[in-house]
Formats: structure tokens, sequence, C-alpha cells
């Protein structure tokens, strides 16, 4: 099946000096794999392809000069390209090859009825990071929140399709400013490096920005700030939150134990719901796995070293994802998980001292064990007793939908169905049940 992108994207390449960069453009257009180039599946109105009068059926081979021959190429094509700059694209419509030029057109803001949205910059490092702040309309001295996500490298402008956008408003209607940030390279960040390429002390530097934002924002309550980390974000929730004083932190789906120690708990819970495994096969794999994961994560080689080890490299292929000449792993930078795996998160706990919600999600197949919860909650009471709290959710799963088991919660993330509505509210009644005896 041809694989079909969506496209609204762009990075800026350039700016003027002394300047703030401009907003990315609307792309706006379905494409897929075609002959020679990639086939208009649809086009947006109103944006920049439309600008053009581009149509579906036209097959674009290059933008702005560059061969767009796949998706592959096309997306990179693309992510230059911000509101005003030039857009010149060739294409072909009926076997005649024709070209178009437009200036790019500024993908609009998001609006909200019950908030505003604050559009921003915070600086970070050579560049820029894009911030949107959720304020409920016309309010002051607001308790607020910052939301950590999990590792994946998407866009903050794409939460109002998804879960994070029902915890947002969740908490908007009970009355909490939220602050998101960009990571390094999504959505509108200028100058900085691609998220793919970014590793976990990136991550927590630039949440840990997103924090000293929400501490300026002047409709704030600086005495009520909270801090939400869903899956690896509650892993960096505790590495931003020891370094300041929040009212309180919030985690959800998150890990306690070294990265590599829960990863075999995780395969032996997934390997037979995922990929049908028996469990003697699951044994192979995991007597298979584990050695190459101490190499890995304990003496810190590199995908690439392991990969020439005749007996590893089936694994590291089908599992570690190695491709030669690419840095990825799982969607990250391979240090990023190294960089996971060393970080002791037991003492960065024990630094925390504020209050501390632990959620924990009863048909949760990705965070599968209740041993992090419980030691999460157990190592900030030994240094704090008394100031966490550990609560299990029923039916719920790692995507925050509502799953009656482990094999529903997969069915149901294969089918799509967190985008579709099915979110179960009772994560978010929780966070808000604590949030306001902390207030």
């Amino acid at each position: 099946m041809k694989k079909i992108l969506l496209l609204f994207l762009a990075i800026a390449s350039q700016t003027v000096v002394g300047q703030l960069p401009q907003r990315k453009a609307l792309i706006g257009v379905l494409v897929k794999n075609a002959d020679n180039g990639v086939r208009i599946d649809s086009v947006i109105p109103n944006s920049s392809m439309a600008t053009l009068k581009l149509q579906k059926g036209d097959v674009i081979q290059s933008v702005n000069g560059t061969p767009t021959l796949s998706l592959d190429a096309f997306s990179p094509a693309v992510t230059n390209i911000r509101a005003g700059e030039n857009l010149s694209v060739t294409f072909s419509r009926d076997g005649k090859m024709k070209k178009a030029s437009a200036k790019a057109i500024m993908k609009p803001f998001e609006t909200r009825t019950d908030a505003d949205i604050l559009y921003d910059w915070v600086k970070f490092r050579n560049g820029y990071l894009r911030t949107m702040t959720y304020r409920p309309k016309g309010k002051t001295n607001l308790p607020a929140i910052l939301l950590i996500p999990g590792y994946g490298c998407g866009s903050i402008e794409n939460y109002s399709k998804s879960y994070n956008g029902k915890m947002i408003s969740a908490w908007l209607q009970s009355g909490f400013a939220v602050v998101t940030i960009e990571k390094s390279g999504l959505g509108d960040s200028f100058n900085c490096a691609p998220c793919a390429e970014a590793d976990l002390i990136t991550d927590i530097e630039s949440f840990d920005e997103g924090y000293q934002y929400m501490e300026k924002l002047p409709f704030v309550n600086t005495k009520q700030l909270f801090i939400w980390g869903h899956s690896m974000g509650g892993t960096i929730a505790p590495e931003v939150g020891k370094r300041h004083k929040p009212a309180g932190i919030m985690v959800f789906g998150c890990v306690f134990r070294p990265w590599n120690e829960f990863l075999l708990e995780m395969h032996r819970v997934q390997k037979p719901l995922l990929d049908n495994l028996t469990y003697q096969q699951t044994e192979d794999f995991m007597r298979g796995i584990q050695k190459i994961y101490h190499e890995f994560f304990v003496n810190k080689k590199s995908p690439e070293e392991l990969a020439e080890i005749p007996e590893y490299r089936p694994i590291v292929v089908s599992e570690l994802g190695y491709k030669k000449g690419s840095n990825d792993m799982w969607g990250r930078h391979w240090k990023f998980w190294q960089q996971i795996d060393a970080l002791n998160l037991a003492k960065s706990w024990q630094e925390v001292n504020c209050p501390v919600l632990i959620l924990h999600g009863a048909t949760d197949y990705e965070q599968c064990s209740l041993v992090e919860p419980m030691m999460i909650e157990k190592t900030v009471n030994e240094a704090h007793p008394g100031s966490a709290i550990w609560i299990t959710i029923p039916e719920l799963d790692h995507f925050m939908m509502k799953s009656k088991d482990w094999p529903e919660a997969v069915k149901n993330f294969r089918e799509g169905q967190y985008a579709k509505g099915n979110f179960n509210p009772a994560i978010a009644e929780e966070t808000v049940k604590w949030l306001k005896t902390k207030i």
C-alpha cells in the first residue's frame, strides 16, 4: 500500500539578522509516491499549493529546484519554506511539464472559544523554539502547567487532535493555563538541531527553558506552577522539576528503572501480544537481545559497532532498526537511549521537593509494569514523607484510550482510536482532582 503524507511543513533556512523568523508555511497537499515524482491526492484550500493552482493528479517533480522523486525527498524539500518565501514547483499534468511560482502562505494560527492562545518564542542555543500557551479567556493570577509529552518527534501544533488536546481542554475548563514548547527542530522552531538528531540532554534543556518561560508569564501565579509528564516526558519531568520549585509534578506511564532493565520486561509482555510469539519463542528472543542491550547500554557500543558482529547483526537490524549511515533508533538518535538508561532516576526523584502524583493505566501494555509507579512513590516518600501518591486507573491504556485489557488496547492503537475520540476522561479527572488540592 502506498503511503500518503500530509504536509503542512516548514522550518526556516534563513532569516534576517536581528528579527524573529516568520511562521512556517502551509504547504497544503496530500501526496503519494508515483513514477518520477509525488502525485497529489488532494490540495488543501487557501494553502500555498492552492495558490499555485495545483490539482489532484499533478505529479510534483521538484520544489525550489530540489528534485522530489519520492516522499522521502519531498518532505525535506518543503520543510525549509516559511511564509512569504518563494515557492516554485515543477510538475506534470496530463503528460505535459509545467511550472508555477508564488509566495508561500502562512499556516493559520489555532484559535479556541474557551481560551486565548499565545504564540511566542524562546531563545534556545543558537536558535528559537516555538511556544504555545493556552490561557482561560481574560483570566489572571492563574495556576499553570508545563506539558512534557513522550519521546516522539511530533509538533505541539498537532495536540488539538490528540489526547494531549483532551488534557489541555480539561485543565483549561478547571482554570489552569497550559504551556507547551516545541522540541528541537519541530514546528516553527528555527536554527535548531532536527528532533531526530537531538539527544536527551537537548530535550531536558528545552523543557527547562519552557519552565523558565512559564515562570515569567505575567498572568500566572508563580507559586502555583506544575509539570505534567507523559511516558518519556515523565522521565524528563523530575529532571526539570529538581532545578526549580514547582507546586507539584504529575506523571503518567513513565519508567523508574534503567531503560535496559525495563525493556526486557516490556519485551516479555509485548512479544506474545504484538508479534504472536509463543512464550518459548519469546524466551529465545530475550536471551539474544539481552546480550545486545548489555553491549549497547552498559558498554556504550554504537549500533554500527554491534552490527559488525555476525551473531548480533540480525537483531540489531530488526529490533534496533539499524541502517548503515543512519543514527536513527526508534525515532531518535541512538545516543538518546543510552542517556535515558544512564539517568539515576532514584536520585532525581529524591531531589524533587514537591507533591507528586503518579498515574498508571491498568491496561497500559507500553508501560506494562506496576514496579515503575510503585518505586517512584516509595522513592519520593522516602525522602519527603507523604509527598507522593500513586493511582491506577482502570481501563486506561498508554495513549489515554478506554481499553478493557491489553489486547483491546493493541487493537485500539492499531486502528488509531486515540485520534477518533476514544479518550478515557478518568485520567483528566484524576489530575484535576489532585491539582485542586494544591492551589
